[in-house]
């Protein structure tokens, strides 16, 4: 053989190797998860025909509940519990929209927060966690906004809830340099104690810095589970007992584009710097900010591109049903007022609400408005003004099973 037919050879060779190594690595990693997998498929144009039942919720105002934006939402004990950043408060609803009560304790007092960086319900306890980054404490309120404790924090923080026991999770959020436990910068999910300590962490970063809150939504279920989803991850995680396990990953079967685990190692975000997902999004790409809804019947799931996508899982026909809110040639504006700000659920019913922006285009156009079939949120919008509260909508769905 001469020399060039042995390194055509041996370049072969090793390449099949390389081939056979890297097939059975990857098939290791697929046999090591044991979860659910979830299709990513192409989106439909029409989201309103998927719509099983709905009902439109208008919020009692009072010369306490005065809402411009909800911010978040959560549902506990059949109240709704809304943050609004504008007065840095958490109001008190029933689930029919009925004024219980507030929670305001802004101030500098010890008591007292600087302004609300996160909030979270404790259904196990039946508790409303309040967190300050400012005053660097954590403030636990019962179920009807009374103040019950406030824990001083050693740490900058954005996302805490319940470990479903007597003690904290934090979830990893900005950059690393907030943190001064090693563990905490490397990790995303930090185990607490009652007291609010460092005692473990998991789930490695795989990001290389982002400066944007890493948990847009966690859901944390009445028997101390939890489903969340990090920045930019396929995969989402059941935290229960303190264990972590991945719980269900997604399988890309549509024409968008997602990262790879060595893009998305490299992507970067910084405020007023460097910012590479817009380059991947306007380049086909979704991808995922972490927030996740977990049913009896369904998971949610949000992705971005240049606009929201939205990922409905049936668990019982193992279907999905994606919504890009971008590709919508059917009744858009109407679709929005659903998809936009999906905040919590409860069973397989979803709460939506939509923001001022996406409500004022429906009301100021009166071509949409007159053309919409008699409904309930037809006559909802024809009876709105602008004192009104934040518009609540409550919405169930069916997946094709196709």
């Amino acid at each position: 053989m001469n020399t060039s037919g042995f390194w055509t050879f041996s370049s072969l060779f090793f390449s099949i190797i390389a081939v056979i190594l890297f097939s059975c690595t990857d098939r290791k990693h697929q046999t090591d998860f044991s979860g659910t997998t979830i299709e990513i498929v192409n989106p439909s144009d029409d989201f309103m025909s998927f719509i099983a039942d709905y009902d439109t919720i208008r919020l009692e105002v009072t010369n306490e509940a005065l809402i411009d934006e909800i911010a978040m939402m959560k549902i506990m004990n059949g109240r709704f519990f809304i943050l609004n950043i504008s007065y840095s408060s958490v109001f008190i609803f029933t689930e029919k929209g009925k004024f219980i009560s507030k929670i305001s304790d802004t101030g500098q007092g010890p008591n007292e927060y600087i302004h609300i960086t996160g909030f979270e319900v404790d259904p196990v306890h039946n508790k409303i966690l309040i967190s300050d980054e400012f005053s660097k404490k954590l403030f636990v309120y019962n179920e009807d906004g009374q103040q019950e404790r406030i824990i001083p924090l050693y740490f900058n923080r954005e996302h805490i809830a319940s470990d479903g026991a007597d003690g904290f999770i934090n979830f990893f959020a900005n950059d690393n340099e907030r943190y001064n436990e090693p563990e905490m910068r490397k990790n995303c999910v930090h185990f607490l104690d009652k007291d609010c300590r460092f005692v473990s962490a998991q789930i490695p970063l795989k990001t290389k810095k982002i400066t944007r809150l890493s948990a847009l939504s966690i859901d944390c279920h009445a028997d101390g589970t939890i489903f969340y989803q990090p920045t930019l991850s396929d995969t989402i995680y059941c935290i229960k007992d303190r264990t972590v396990r991945p719980y269900y990953a997604f399988h890309n079967k549509s024409d968008y584009r997602m990262l790879s685990q060595k893009e998305r190692k490299k992507m970067m975000l910084l405020s007023g710097e460097r910012n590479d997902f817009k380059e991947k999004q306007n380049s086909g790409y979704i991808v995922s900010w972490g927030s996740v809804i977990d049913l009896d019947n369904y998971l949610y799931t949000i992705f971005e591109r240049t606009e929201e996508v939205h990922l409905f899982y049936d668990k019982r026909t193992g279907k999905s049903l994606v919504i890009d809110t971008d590709k919508l040639s059917k009744d858009k504006d109407i679709s929005n007022l659903f998809l936009r700000n999906i905040h919590c659920a409860r069973g397989d019913v979803f709460y939506s609400s939509p923001n001022s922006y996406r409500l004022d285009k429906v009301l100021s156009d009166s071509q949409t408005l007159s053309g919409m079939p008699d409904s309930k949120l037809k006559e909802y919008l024809q009876n709105t003004n602008v004192d009104d509260n934040p518009l609540i909508i409550s919405f169930s769905i069916k997946v094709p099973n196709r």
